[in-house]
């Protein structure tokens, strides 16, 4: 009997022990969910906080493509509105 009650008690702790180490494993990966969480937050803040920053210049670049964006649709209609001139009126401008 006291060898049966030995077994048992070797056998009860080999599963309380795999049981803890379990449990820690996890916790550590929760540990390490929590830093990696934390660590992507900060760089969505860095990120946002430049470009408030930054704003007026972000503003003025914007402005100046949606500048350009209309020049270049305006050119781009006066364009295709002419008409067509031969080689010699090319040649001389116009004036023949």
């Amino acid at each position: 009997m006291s060898s049966a009650a030995v077994d048992v008690a070797e056998r009860t702790a080999g599963k309380g022990t795999a049981l803890v180490n379990s449990t820690a494993e996890r916790v550590q990966a929760g540990r390490q969910a929590v830093i990696d969480a934390s660590g992507q937050a900060a760089a969505v803040a860095k990120t946002t906080w430049t470009l408030i920053a930054h704003r007026r210049a972000l503003v003025a670049g914007v402005g100046a493509a949606v500048s350009a964006l209309g020049a270049t649709s305006y050119l781009a209609g006066r364009r295709a509105g002419r008409r067509t001139h031969g080689p010699i009126t090319r040649l001389t401008g116009g004036r023949i």
